[in-house]
């Protein structure tokens, strides 16, 4: 128990803190505007007891104030009680007396603990401290003097001069709300497998408020960093370059879902709103939906007629149709050969539940594009499924972005290179914001030889992505490509985190290999294999022990790889790289031919310096132009 001077109070995981007016939770600082704050520190300093509500009146609400008492009341409350994550139904903190007051229920350390005040007790007044070299004036000396002093102070305003009246009386401009991070939701259940549902409802959250053309909203990729964290609201928002940000948490239990939301302005840091919503599991896109619409008005941006249109109230879901989308997304974006085809299965449960279920379609047309980009089925394969499975979801919801980039790699496939590029800068015209987007149509550029381009895109979608793991490794890999190794290397160092860990293997044994340090390339590479040997690992493995003189390793990655293609689906230009690696040319030429034969062919791999001598060859360059590509 602390002293009788102790100025913090104390209860649970929180500290309230008068002199500053600060709520904190754990050391972090939890936003509240005054109305909130000054209720809660009166109902501390009379814990245990009642504090009737016409006290809170006298106290907080006096009689010249046009505000209206009830609905301030109320509303403090609400505020409070959202910020402590306290419940009126079952309160841990806050108990509503009805008709009488509110009392503070919660064991309290600090003043209130030391020496509680009696509910007839007059709230203590601090006495001005005396100030040395005036104890001796008298009190009609110094109102005179403070008379005098206010009446020049009327006659420089009203003469406005020197521009005193404007700069007395110009109210600070508070910058208009444009930008906004939604946080990722914490899971109140503490159950670690319901992480993947609370991680839905923020990707959720940030796609429905992501509609509203005029706001800028931080992608998922880069929110997600957050999660767990202790970090201040204000350093948050200044190293995502927002404006706001808005926090929550989620709840799912016996077929129903709460949601608190709340939004905090980051410069002033202010709470402007804060809402609790709880709906059956069947509506919970209509809560979304109710949120987004809610931090609309709060900050007053302006909505246009589309944007409308994309934030009307969705239909009722299947919940078991949605949940199984969710654990898919969540499986998806974890990404790798382990959690894709879980993935698909969870996309393809969704669509067995709802066939008209729009973003389980999208979902499905994602993941195989992304089995076949990590090799795990043919391209040959996946593009028909995706392009199916992307039009489907157009059908049923034309407004979707992800279902056009899906397309635009079917067009890659296909070799409809102008297509392609049509359907990606049609998705980003749609999407401004949607680093996934500005990264996959660097990958284009890349392919189509435009390097400086392809760099530069990198480097956009990074701007409104700013800290994805895979959006920052690929502004490193667009920097290998350009053949601008020193800076490649200087960004790699600058990447902390590196998610997934598996570029930083391969990316940086690339710029080493490029850069004479083949001995440290290596290394990266054995370790990536031994802890994720997948078969892009093998790949990048086979060929450099191919190219550092280890023949006889490389050869026995190159026998590992067919082996398995054997059992599994192995891209042949995966196969055709190891070859090159070797020195066996004219073997690593019919395993690219196999890929071109059969469109499998890893476009991004195409650009790679590790192919600029096989670049040179007749037969390459006839692959090349058969593709529609530069040589």
């Amino acid at each position: 128990m602390e002293h009788p001077g102790a100025r913090h109070f104390r209860f649970g995981m929180f500290e309230a803190d008068p002199i500053s007016g600060e709520l904190s939770k754990s050391g972090r600082r939890i936003p509240l505007q005054d109305q909130p704050l000054q209720v809660l520190f009166l109902l501390l300093e009379r814990a245990g007891t009642v504090v009737r509500r016409e006290e809170l009146h006298r106290a907080l609400w006096p009689a010249d104030t046009f505000v209206e008492f009830d609905q301030g009341l109320n509303t403090a409350i609400k505020k409070l009680r959202l910020a402590l994550g306290d419940s009126s139904d079952n309160p841990r903190f806050i108990e509503t007396l009805p008709r009488k007051g509110y009392r503070f229920i919660a064991p309290v350390t600090g003043p209130a603990a030391v020496a509680p005040v009696s509910p007839q007790a007059a709230p203590q007044v601090v006495k001005p401290t005396a100030v040395p070299g005036l104890h001796g004036l008298t009190g009609r000396w110094i109102r005179g003097v403070a008379a005098l002093a206010g009446f020049a102070a009327l006659l420089i305003v009203a003469s406005n001069a020197g521009g005193w009246r404007d700069r007395l009386l110009r109210q600070p401009a508070v910058k208009s709300i444009e930008s906004l991070a939604v946080l990722p939701l914490e899971n109140l259940s503490h159950d670690s497998e319901q992480d993947y549902f609370a991680d839905g409802m923020t990707d959720e959250l940030i796609t429905d408020l992501a509609k509203i053309s005029a706001l800028r909203v931080i992608p998922r990729t880069s929110v997600m960093q957050y999660k767990g964290t202790k970090k201040p609201i204000a350093e948050i928002a200044r190293e995502l370059n927002v404006d706001a940000v808005l926090e929550g948490t989620v709840t799912r239990d016996q077929g129903r879902v709460r949601i608190t939301a709340q939004l905090i302005r980051a410069a002033p840091e202010t709470h402007l709103w804060a809402e609790k919503y709880e709906a059956s599991l069947g509506e919970v896109l209509t809560v979304q939906d109710a949120v987004a619409k809610a931090v609309a008005q709060e900050i007053q941006i302006k909505i246009t007629p589309r944007d409308r249109t994309l934030l009307a109230s969705p239909p009722a879901i299947d919940p078991a149709a949605h949940d199984a989308y969710l654990k898919g997304r969540y499986l998806w974006w974890r990404s790798g050969e382990e959690n894709l085809p879980k993935s698909r299965e969870y996309f393809q449960q969704a669509i067995e539940l709802d066939p008209g279920y729009a973003l389980a379609w999208a979902g499905l047309a994602d993941t195989y594009n992304r089995l076949a980009s990590w090799g795990v089925i043919s391209r040959q394969d996946a593009a028909p499924r995706a392009r199916a499975a992307a039009e489907k979801a157009l059908e049923l919801d034309n407004s979707l972005v992800g279902p056009l980039a899906t397309l635009a790699d079917v067009k890659e496939y296909e070799w409809d290179w102008a297509g392609a590029e049509r359907l990606w800068k049609r998705s980003i015209e749609l999407s401004p914001n949607n680093g996934t987007v500005h990264h996959q149509y660097a990958t284009y550029l890349a392919e189509m030889g435009r390097v400086r381009e392809a760099v530069a895109e990198a480097r956009r979608a990074r701007e409104v992505d700013p800290l994805s793991g895979l959006i920052n490794a690929n502004v490193v890999w667009k920097l290998y490509l350009a053949r601008q190794y020193n800076e490649a290397e200087l960004e790699a160092r600058r990447i902390s985190g590196w998610q997934p860990q598996v570029m930083r293997g391969y990316i940086l044994a690339s710029v080493y290999l490029q850069t004479g340090r083949q001995r440290e390339a290596v290394a990266n590479l054995k370790k990536l294999a031994e802890s994720n040997p997948a078969v892009l690992q093998l790949m990048f493995l086979g060929h450099a022990l191919g190219v550092t003189g280890a023949q006889a390793e490389g050869q026995k990655v190159l026998e590992e790889m067919r082996g398995l293609s054997q059992r599994r689906y192995v891209p042949p230009d995966y196969i055709a790289m190891v070859f090159e690696g070797l020195g066996e040319r004219d073997r690593a030429l019919q395993w690219f031919e196999k890929a071109c034969a059969e469109r499998s062919m890893n476009g991004w791999l195409l650009p790679d310096p590790r192919l600029d001598q096989i670049r040179m060859e007749p037969r390459f360059k006839n692959l090349m132009r058969r593709m529609g590509l530069p040589q």
